[in-house]
């Protein structure tokens, strides 16, 4: 493995680091069930749990992803496991499974347009009680899901990992420019290959958190509440705990997390200035331009000018580095 350009990646790993956010880990786990039922072979199963973890990305979406074989994802009777079992989660809550709500399931079931051995293999996994109490407690399906898996831990080049990376943020905010934009620091700075790579990564992944966070709040046209302001202000947190439990992302969760940080200390985290490397700040920057030139819900989008006069103003206030807001206005201003 060449750690310049390379690094060891599982692609159900990643995903399950997601799954709580994108709300996907019962579905994933009825899908096994019924993969292992039907006798899928181990690659397949494996590519059922990512694409069960991942759905709500999109087939489009994944396509991007390292699958172990793309030809999974035309398979028939494995993309009709995903969506009944992606139908049956959102249908109904499994914290809690009385015998009614198992009849109703039952009824549920029996009135799917669907391959007659979806039916029947789910009837029999669900008969035995282990099933239903796994689905009332998550630790037990995460267990569940590496138990019954086999590991097909690999070593893919950086860019590989950015192609998903990359999805995962137009998920979050569908029109999205902060890759371009990081490309063009990135290359402004002479970054080497490594070192641009995972800050590409750590940009795409920067706002990972508020998938955590209601849309209601998110999309907000109104003012925000102070509380609604508070639970918006946590979301580098949930990126700082999502990120770090994906082996071998310690380096671009360090990035990530810290984009909401000031010089001042008055960041989510209260990192002091001495806290904050030249990437770090060169992030917060980033993330803070980009922002202003994206619409959003309350507001328009501001004009370069406009959005480095902000930047200027937060930087005399010793909130971020002034030698960078300078930069950008000469990086950006053609852009």
């Amino acid at each position: 493995m060449d750690k310049k350009r390379q690094m060891v990646f599982n692609l159900n790993n990643f995903l399950l680091a997601f799954s709580d956010s994108l709300n996907t880990k019962k579905a994933t786990y009825i899908a096994i069930n019924l993969g292992l039922k039907l006798g899928f072979s181990a690659e397949k199963l494996s590519d059922l749990c990512s694409y069960s973890l991942a759905y709500p990305l999109g087939k489009k979406s994944l396509n991007n992803f390292n699958f172990l074989d793309k030809n999974h994802l035309e398979d028939s009777l494995f993309l009709a496991i995903c969506e009944f079992s992606q139908d049956l989660a959102k249908k109904f809550d499994f914290s809690k499974n009385s015998l009614e709500q198992k009849i109703e399931i039952k009824k549920f079931v029996e009135k799917q347009n669907i391959d007659e051995t979806i039916k029947n293999s789910f009837f029999e996994i669900s008969s035995k009680l282990s099933f239903w109490l796994d689905l009332e407690n998550e630790n037990e399906i995460v267990l569940f899901i590496y138990s019954n898996l086999s590991d097909f831990t690999k070593v893919l080049d950086f860019e590989e990992i950015l192609k998903m990376t990359k999805e995962i943020n137009l998920f979050i905010n569908q029109k999205s420019e902060i890759i371009e934009k990081a490309e063009v620091i990135t290359d402004f700075f002479e970054f080497e290959h490594k070192d641009k790579q995972l800050f590409l990564i750590a940009s795409t992944l920067q706002n990972i958190g508020k998938l955590n966070i209601s849309k209601e709040i998110l999309e907000k046209k109104q003012a925000l509440t102070i509380e609604e302001k508070e639970i918006i202000k946590s979301y580098p947190y949930h990126t700082k705990r999502v990120l770090n439990s994906i082996m071998g992302f310690t380096d671009i969760s360090n990035l990530a997390f810290k984009v909401q940080e000031r010089l001042d200390s008055s960041g989510s985290f209260g990192l002091e200035a001495k806290d904050l490397s030249f990437k770090d700040r060169l992030l917060i920057c980033l993330v803070i331009y980009n922002a202003l030139r994206e619409k959003r819900a309350y507001r328009g989008d501001f004009s370069h000018k406009e959005a480095i006069d902000i930047m200027k103003n937060d930087a005399k206030n010793g909130k971020i580095d002034e030698s960078i807001v300078d930069i950008f206005d000469k990086i950006f201003e053609e852009i």
